[in-house]
């Protein structure tokens, strides 16, 4: 009897009833049916996976990026610093150089403020009364003249610069040795007065402070000639000098502690 059953069995495994033969059957129809659909399922199921990953890779890349742009931008700024300091500190090197060839005694200031007035040409120095800045003294930098103190305050003073019309002063052609009254004209120029037609002066020419009036130190840079008009009438010749100074971009001057050899006259206010 159980050999019997023992052998029923392994028929039934190794030859399957015909409905379990229908059965398999149906299941591969079907699978060969779906199988395209199943396969789209599963691609659009790793994609979603595959965007996601993506999308949290790239929001910690972006992340990312925002640090290093916030390190970079302070890096360039304390870079910026560094090399701002090390302007400065080869302004002050020739501001002290120079101070040396001035034979007059000097303090060093730094430009606080321009006057905004289109009328007038002034800058502001924070240096005042209390460091003895007096109306009239000179102001000069390593690249020329600057102008000269106007009013004083307590720790301010403004300078007339010698491109305003209230400034004028004794000059020389370096070249020629001419002497004339240079006179400012606004922007960054001044005109020299009393030049003869017969005096030798071209465009190129450098003009300085001769120092004759006490206004400025002499041999101080005021500018080179630009233009040289000779009028067919007139008693003198038009003569127009670019400043040597930007008086825009100066920061640092020296004030020279010494009244002009003549009275002062501060012009009109």
């Amino acid at each position: 009897m159980a050999v019997a059953l023992l052998s029923a069995a392994i028929q039934f495994f190794v030859r399957p009833p015909a409905a379990l033969s229908r059965v398999d059957a149906v299941r591969a129809s079907t699978s060969v049916v779906f199988r395209p659909v199943y396969l789209a399922v599963d691609f659009l199921r790793q994609g979603v996976s595959s965007v996601w990953s993506h999308y949290i890779a790239l929001v910690g890349v972006t992340r990312e990026n925002e640090r290093l742009r916030r390190e970079v931008a302070a890096l360039r700024e304390k870079l910026q610093e560094n090399r701002d300091a090390l302007l400065e500190g080869r302004r002050l090197k020739d501001l002290l150089h120079f101070s040396e060839t001035v034979e007059r005694k000097t303090i060093g200031a730094r430009v606080v403020g321009h006057d905004v007035s289109p009328w007038f040409q002034s800058v502001f120095i924070g240096a005042g009364v209390e460091t003895g800045v007096e109306p009239g003294m000179a102001v000069v930098s390593p690249a020329g003249g600057i102008g000269r103190v106007h009013k004083t305050y307590n720790g301010l003073s403004e300078v007339l610069l010698i491109s305003d019309g209230r400034f004028a002063a004794d000059v020389i052609v370096e070249r020629s040795r001419v002497r004339a009254i240079a006179e400012g004209m606004g922007g960054n120029f001044c005109r020299l007065k009393y030049v003869s037609p017969t005096q030798d002066i071209v465009v190129g020419d450098r003009i300085l402070f001769s120092g004759f009036d006490g206004s400025m130190p002499k041999g101080i840079l005021l500018g080179t000639v630009v233009s040289v008009d000779r009028p067919r009438e007139g008693l003198f010749q038009k003569v127009r000098v670019q400043c040597a100074v930007n008086f825009q971009s100066v920061e640092e001057v020296l004030v020279v502690l010494s009244r002009p050899s003549i009275p002062f006259r501060s012009g009109r206010s």
